[in-house]
């Protein structure tokens, strides 16, 4: 380890934080970039934060829109933006019948078994919200008036949620999902239309 390196540790031991990201304890230098219309900030760790990776700084929930693949100044930095929404998904759905306390089946006055249907607990994602032209890294993408972007981690649950087709609630309006954007490696972007 050299000089700078043990000068960036003890910049880290003094100044950092401690943050979350994809729920795994990290320690970061939070800065602000200039005021912009969404809060975004910028964090420097000395491990890689990766574009996608969800982002937990003081209680509010960020995603990485970009990453550093190589350290710069003995850091990795990342821009992060603020979740200005989490979207409500319902849970599992299981068709099953109705058992009793020791497991057997239920049956109703025919002899067949009763179906019921159990709902698992809501999964809810934060994610980032905009309807107008919006913008990640240069990259800019425009929206038509009945439309938002939905920004959301690239994972197996999230893309399982919001398949082409699939409908969620927000802003009290119900929204389809028209398109599914998976060309920024850790993002989900979605296009979706007003129904």
């Amino acid at each position: 380890m050299n000089l700078f390196e043990i000068d960036i540790q003890s910049v880290f031991d003094m100044a950092s934080q401690t943050i979350l990201v994809n729920d795994t304890e990290r320690q970061a230098i939070d800065t602000t970039p200039p005021l912009t219309e969404n809060e975004e900030r910028f964090i420097h760790t000395l491990d890689i934060v990766h574009m996608g990776d969800l982002v937990t700084l003081d209680d509010e929930k960020y995603l990485s829109l970009t990453e550093s693949i190589t350290k710069r100044h003995s850091k990795y930095k990342a821009k992060i933006r603020h979740c200005n929404y989490v979207i409500e998904m319902p849970g599992e759905v299981i068709e099953d019948f109705m058992r009793d306390e020791n497991g057997e089946l239920i049956l109703d006055r025919y002899g067949d078994p009763i179906p019921i249907t159990i709902v698992g607990d809501p999964i809810f994602i934060p994610s980032i919200v905009e309807n107008k032209t919006f913008s990640i890294a240069g990259s800019q993408l425009l929206v038509a008036e009945n439309q938002i972007i939905v920004i959301a981690q690239d994972n197996e649950v999230n893309r399982g949620k919001f398949t082409v087709n699939n409908t969620f609630s927000l802003m009290d309006l119900n929204w389809k999902v028209r398109n599914q954007d998976r060309t920024k490696k850790g993002l989900l972007i979605l296009t979706c239309e007003r129904v």
